[in-house]
């Protein structure tokens, strides 16, 4: 590996100085992970299943069985699974869960709609007493 000093220094002096600077204290991991969103955001990177479940914020279990049982959408390279940010999106499109009413407002939607109800069924076909005349009888003997 290279020592910092073996940098070339054709780039901005303030890069070369933040890189000597994260080689010397361990903060490599953190440019490493800038550069990566930056290229994953340009859409130049695929990840593995571990690095995707990562990135996803899952496990790698979870992503695997979802390519195979419920497709999940990957690139298929060989005998491996690799993801790149389009495929990312799509599941977590896929796993996107819409937002659901406050039971307040689902109170008030149904007693709206069985308030329409009834105002809408006319009142002749609400159920009558027959009226026949052996009926008026049988009630008055009765």
């Amino acid at each position: 590996m290279p020592s910092p000093e073996d940098t070339p220094t054709t780039a901005d002096p303030a890069i070369v100085k933040a890189v000597r600077e994260a080689l010397t204290t361990g903060e490599l991991r953190e440019i490493v992970v800038a550069a990566a969103i930056e290229s994953f955001n340009s859409g130049d990177l695929t990840f593995t299943p571990k690095e995707a479940a990562a990135a996803l914020g899952c496990g790698v279990r979870f992503l695997l069985d979802g390519c195979n049982k419920h497709g999940f959408p990957y690139i298929d390279m060989g005998k491996s699974k690799r993801f790149g940010p389009r495929e990312l999106r799509e599941i977590q499109n896929m796993l996107r869960v819409p937002a659901k009413p406050s039971r307040l407002a689902a109170a008030r939607r149904r007693s709206a709609s069985q308030k329409s109800e009834t105002s809408k069924q006319p009142a002749s076909r609400k159920r009558q007493k027959p009226t026949d005349e052996r009926h008026l009888e049988l009630a008055l003997t009765g």
